[in-house]
């Protein structure tokens, strides 16, 4: 294994063999270490065509002349990838076997992501010595019959490319190779697809699951960035979530069965004591930096019901659980009146949390997510904002307390868009905004209530927040930062705007000052909340039991 980069230190752990430790603090959002080397950085069978195969880049990237097995999106990145190094199996190795494989009849670009994955582990013998150093777990696997045929079944098809045959010996490494990519590699996701390929790096793996997380990885081309979550001090163990950044948030049973590929159970307090996210919420008692957050006094989302109310409890966990069935997208073919009966569906399911005001509970954000795509789909751009706005003040601070989760920084970045889409022919900020809620006519009073806000000086401040909370040179690699980076340059070249600037770029400067927690509160807080409390209204009115 590689040297544990500065700052960090891999030491035995009482319970979990190896652990991940910090040799010192860190606050909420600052960068722990960037692993930009990677020995397996693979995109998925499904995003062949989709993503540059060596920085794993969404966009239209052409097929390898020689096998057209693998895609680049460009000379540089093809370049880049053709050649080995100490710890990464260049392209040339497996070009040739690929492109036999062509000429044979036997195309190879449908390959299962693990078996192209292990055929890379062994045409490099120095690559694989790399993946033995690491836990595969190939007793807890052997003794799972039906996930052990599937293993062995990927491993006789790696061998068979890599020599021609499988051999017994080759065949039991190959196996063992194969179970140490599944548990160390992880799910190398993208803001737009999702999940695009697999991310497996030595020091990075050690790092063990927690269900309350104090830290995240976030990746930008062929990185991975380990960044803090929660303050982490010098001598503590880093923890990381294995799953989906949001499934730390589901119910305990559902957590459990994400969890059983890794062959262990995790003993956080959240599991072991089954507590609900608003109970971990209220537990977090680290402050958010002013400008960051469009619930800047934590207190409220700390005093939440839900965290201490045994009915509430009681509600969440009966609730939660009987309708934490997946929140699957329709097809991409489904009718808008098909999409509208889907969703009345999830809605009806989801109705005991929503008259709880249990919005943080899944799998209540997930619908409300459907619900915005909905809309936007359906050109009703109002209505989509109104639960967007609903989604980023009562659903996603108190499912993630950091103001960095980037699950935060993406809804931030769709209420801007949305904005953007609504920013015709507004008034100023000096106007009130008024009360609607329970108004007979909704979308009027969205309409109103959208004419007495200033939606580009609103769109302009959510914008710079998501620029706060990116990752450092984000904006480059065309993650969240860059699309905001581009929709701010867009609003900084509109001319007349000298009144609201004198406003917006002293809280840019000091969001801290009296002055500009002040302004941040009348011109953001304010304004979202209640578009937020118009979200309530479009959902009663378009999904409530009387609309039913």
């Amino acid at each position: 294994m590689s040297p544990t980069p500065p700052g960090l230190e891999i030491r035995p752990h009482p319970t979990k063999g190896r652990a991940l430790y910090s040799t010192q603090s860190f606050v909420p959002g600052q960068t722990i270490r960037i692993f930009a080397c990677p020995v397996l950085l693979l995109p998925s069978t499904a995003h062949l065509s989709a993503v540059c195969s060596y920085c794993l880049r969404l966009g239209e990237p052409r097929a390898c002349s020689g096998c057209q097995a693998v895609w680049y999106c460009g000379k540089a990145c093809q370049a880049a990838a053709w050649k080995s190094t100490l710890s990464t199996v260049g392209h040339a190795r497996e070009c040739s076997i690929f492109r036999k494989q062509r000429l044979a009849g036997r195309p190879s670009g449908n390959l299962p992501t693990p078996v192209r994955a292990l055929l890379q582990m062994l045409l490099d013998d120095d690559v694989a010595r790399v993946v033995d150093a690491l836990e595969g777990h190939v007793v807890q696997r052997r003794g799972r019959n039906e996930e052990w045929k599937d293993l062995q079944l990927m491993a006789m098809a790696a061998c068979a490319y890599a020599k021609g045959r499988a051999e017994e010996g080759e065949l039991k490494r190959a196996v063992e190779l194969l179970c140490k990519i599944q548990t160390n590699a992880f799910h190398r996701s993208d803001a737009d697809l999702g999940q695009v390929g697999i991310f497996l790096e030595p020091t990075l793996a050690m790092a063990n699951h927690s269900c309350l997380p104090n830290a995240m990885v976030e990746f930008s081309t062929r990185k991975a960035i380990l960044r803090a979550e929660r303050p982490i001090q010098a001598g503590e163990e880093i923890e990381i979530s294995y799953t989906d950044p949001t499934d730390y948030t589901y119910p305990l049973t559902k957590r459990v069965e994400a969890l059983a590929q890794y062959c262990f159970q995790c003993a956080c307090s959240r599991c072991t004591e089954d507590l609900n996210v608003y109970q971990v919420c209220a537990m977090t008692k680290s402050t958010t930096p002013a400008g960051l957050s469009l619930v800047p006094d934590a207190s409220k989302l700390r005093a939440h019901p839900a965290a201490r109310d045994q009915a509430q409890h009681a509600l969440v966990k009966s609730m939660g659980e009987s309708a934490a069935g997946p929140i699957e997208p329709p097809p991409a073919t489904a009718s808008l009146p098909l999409r509208r009966h889907l969703l009345r569906s999830q809605y009806g399911n989801c109705q005991g949390l929503v008259a709880g005001e249990l919005w943080a509970v899944t799998p209540v954000p997930q619908m409300l997510s459907e619900l915005v795509m909905y809309y936007v789909e359906d050109g009703n751009y109002p209505f989509a904002l109104s639960v967007a706005c609903l989604i980023a003040t009562a659903s996603d601070p108190s499912r993630f307390v950091s103001p960095f989760h980037p699950t935060r920084a993406k809804n931030l970045l769709m209420v801007a868009k949305l904005l953007s889409h609504t920013a015709e022919g507004t008034a100023g900020l000096g106007k009130s905004v008024k009360s609607v809620a329970g108004s007979v006519h909704l979308e009027q009073d969205v309409q109103d209530t959208l004419q007495d806000i200033d939606q580009v000086s609103l769109c302009q401040m959510l914008l710079v927040m998501v620029l706060r909370t990116a990752l450092p040179g984000d904006a480059d690699d065309g993650g969240l930062a860059a699309r905001a980076r581009e929709m701010l340059d867009d609003i900084e070249q509109l001319q007349g705007r000298q009144k609201e600037l004198s406003f917006i770029n002293p809280w840019i400067e000091d969001p801290g000052s009296e002055q500009s927690t002040a302004f941040f509160d009348y011109a953001v807080a304010q304004q979202v909340d209640a578009l937020a409390s118009l979200g309530r209204a479009v959902l009663h009115m378009d999904f409530g039991p009387d609309n039913r």
